[in-house]
């Protein structure tokens, strides 16, 4: 799943999740951002380590692995219980997590579990093709495949559900949205 397809299923997993909590949609720059960086961690970790620098095999290694998204999940979780900020905690975790979902999901349907073996790297060998160039060139020979397809229609899903949401964190900015937030029962803002 491309950026803009992870920030959307983050952003979905999100807002749904604070509605089955009742606790109203997102708001609030610091967990709004906190979101944000979750659903791309992964990737900025891994990606430049491994297509810039060739530290890493494939750009689905490190922080793509459970063996780091787990330990370093829990922690962000303690760390901000422990400070009160449970809100933004949760936001990175629900975004990073959605991430490693993100990135299995179109495969797994297609029914390709083999797609799982990042997961637990290095126990099994990554399974991905090694780019010679730099990220910017990978988008610019970027094709629309079914799998990319897939994940512009989660982005325009996420985008819509971000709008009705009052497009957060525009409102905490003092940047005024054109539309009132949807209102359903037990929903506040």
């Amino acid at each position: 799943m491309l950026p803009w397809g992870h920030a959307a299923l983050g952003y979905l997993l999100y807002s749904y999740g604070l509605r089955l909590r009742r606790t109203g949609p997102p708001s609030g720059l610091a967990a709004t951002c906190a979101l944000a960086v979750g659903t791309q961690f992964p990737d900025l970790v891994d990606k430049p380590l491994s297509w810039t620098f060739k530290v890493l095999p494939g750009g689905r290694t490190l922080a793509h692995t459970l063996f780091v998204a787990v330990p370093l999940l829990l922690a962000v979780a303690f760390v901000a219980r422990r400070f009160d900020r449970r809100r933004v905690g949760d936001a990175f975790v629900v975004g990073y997590a959605s991430h490693l979902l993100g990135d299995v999901l179109w495969q797994l349907g297609q029914g390709n579990v083999r797609v799982l073996a990042f997961l637990v790297w290095p126990l099994i060998p990554v399974d991905e093709p090694e780019y010679d160039y730099s990220i910017v060139e990978f988008f610019l020979q970027l094709e629309l495949t079914a799998g990319v397809a897939f994940g512009l229609v989660v982005t325009v899903v996420g985008l819509l559900r971000w709008w009705r949401d009052g497009a957060p964190p525009l409102p905490s900015l003092g940047l005024e949205v054109a539309h009132t937030a949807e209102k359903s029962s037990g929903e506040r803002e």
